[in-house]
């Protein structure tokens, strides 16, 4: 229970003691407890919107709240509200572990899915294409380990990550499918279970 929450409980008993003593009377009563269910709603959505660090997410969105903040400028709400907004064009498929989250001139658009490893536990892939010299090209790999991500990206990739290349992300499938600057393919990373396997084109 965070520390403010606690004082607020505290604050109340006491209040209510008093009113029990002065014999204060129902109508009162119920004003005070009124007002306590209404201070004690901000907690309760703050509890429902944090995951607990001992829970192990489970979708893609779940994973992607957890990417380090060196991906963003949007604070956690802005990540949550504004990037993964429909309006906006935002796409998130929960079904095929996969997500859009678009940025702005400051905050760099962000691609993301979920593979299936062997154990049954999954690993987030996110990347960024860069096609106009504004953000840095980026394709990281994490897997969930003691309450937040671990990069395994090393261990994942069979080749070197090229800025220079164009990685697509599959929304549909486990190949990330891998081009040049003028769209022709080179090859795919196909996912086997635990890594990525080169397969040329």
């Amino acid at each position: 229970m965070p520390q403010s929450q606690l004082v607020f409980v505290i604050s109340f008993i006491r209040r209510a003691s008093l009113a029990k003593k002065k014999r204060i009377s129902s109508t009162c009563l119920s004003f005070l407890f009124l007002e306590f269910f209404i201070g004690l709603g901000p907690y309760a959505m703050y509890a429902q919107t944090k995951m607990p660090q001992s829970t192990r997410p489970q979708t893609v969105v779940d994973y992607y709240m957890l990417l380090p903040d060196k991906y963003f400028e949007a604070n956690q709400e802005q990540r949550l509200h504004w990037m993964l907004d429909p309006k906006r064009g935002a796409i998130v498929d929960l079904k095929n572990n996969y997500l859009y989250a678009p940025g702005d001139g400051a905050q760099t658009d962000i691609y993301a899915c979920l593979l299936k490893r062997s154990d049954g536990k999954y690993l987030i892939a996110v990347n960024y294409n860069d096609k106009n010299g504004v953000f840095e090209s980026f394709l990281d790999f994490y897997v969930y380990h003691h309450g937040r991500l671990r990069d395994v990206s090393s261990s994942v990739m069979p080749v070197a990550f090229n800025k220079r290349l164009f990685y697509e992300l599959p929304r549909y499938g486990t190949t990330i499918m891998v081009t040049n600057k003028s769209g022709k393919k080179l090859y795919d990373l196909v996912w086997a279970r635990n890594v990525l396997r080169l397969k040329r084109a």
